[in-house]
């Protein structure tokens, strides 16, 4: 039987990523910085869901990853168990994009804004120090969560959960749904009027980007099994994964990962010595790629190589 080169290249990254994830902690004993990695690559790719393959770009995206992380900490807070607050987390991230549905009247930058100001209306309700919502939230003092600490299963749940995510990924890209998005990304009204289901396709990309990135929120929260509001309601957690996604190659599977690896590697190695540059440093890397290689990395490759990239 031969195999599809598209899906071979799809296998061969998540080799990659996996001999990554799994050598990686016994070359360099740093597990943290490689779980942060797998989170980026989770939320890098589950942003290009919706920003790469459909071209609606939001700002307010790590609102999902809160809510995620919120979700897990609150069914483990009143004893629900690891495996349900799991799925606690992405189920309260998918109920949240269901309330920001209108928001997609909104158009290009407004919709982006309308993201960022949606964001910032859960953040302040989540970190209200109100009883009401505090039993529940912790408030501004967040949520502990000691006795599910379990670092070494969290990691290898959440390179499973990376796997999943890279599949999921090409499986849309290569489906109906994807020829769909990729149709409204080019066009909305022309994919309308070819008899596009505009507001279904985009709604399913955007419940899809929710729940993956309410998971990396779980898995995220389980790992440091301690957050309060600012540490999970964090825009770096938007910002670099849109420049992971713009850089490595918006639309694209290997585009992100490549992306997230290259200049995830260099922030921890480099740029916490200088945190604040190195984010001005990332805004200017994004105006140079738009400007200058907007397919990103990806296509460099590709043109050099001749090789068809997934």
């Amino acid at each position: 039987m031969k195999l599809d080169q598209k899906f071979l290249m799809l296998l061969g990254t998540i080799v990659f990523i996996v001999a990554l994830a799994i050598a990686g902690p016994l070359v360099y004993v740093n597990q943290a910085f490689f779980m942060t990695l797998v989170i980026y690559l989770i939320l890098a790719s589950s942003l290009n869901i919706i920003y790469g393959y459909t071209g609606y770009l939001p700002f307010g995206f790590a609102v999902f990853f809160a809510m995620g992380a919120y979700g897990f900490g609150m069914g483990v807070k009143f004893g629900y168990g690891i495996p349900i607050s799991l799925l606690i987390g992405p189920g309260l991230s998918v109920l949240l994009s269901l309330v920001f549905l209108p928001l997609f009247r909104l158009r290009g930058v407004f919709f982006s804004i309308g993201t960022l100001g949606a964001f910032e209306a859960v953040y302040y309700f989540m970190s209200n120090s109100t009883p009401a919502v505090a039993h529940y939230t912790g408030g501004p003092l967040g949520l502990s969560l000691p006795q599910v600490y379990s670092p070494d299963e969290t990691y290898y749940i959440a390179v499973a959960v990376l796997v999943l995510a890279l599949l999921v990924s090409y499986r849309i890209k290569r489906s109906k749904l994807g020829l769909s998005l990729q149709a409204i990304k080019n066009d909305v009204l022309s994919a309308s009027a070819s008899g596009v289901n505009v507001s279904l396709d985009r709604n399913i990309a955007w419940w899809i980007t929710a729940a993956f990135a309410g998971v990396a929120g779980s898995l995220y929260g389980w790992y440091i099994s301690f957050f309060y509001p600012q540490a999970v309601f964090d825009i770096t957690f938007t910002l670099f994964a849109l420049v992971f996604v713009i850089v490595g190659g918006r639309g694209t599977i290997t585009g992100p990962v490549l992306g997230t690896v290259i200049l995830f590697s260099l922030y921890y190695f480099i740029g916490l010595s200088y945190p604040l540059y190195f984010q001005a440093a990332f805004g200017i890397l994004i105006v140079l790629t738009v400007l200058f290689i907007p397919n990103g990395l990806i296509d460099i490759i590709r043109k050099r190589s001749g090789v068809e990239v997934i």
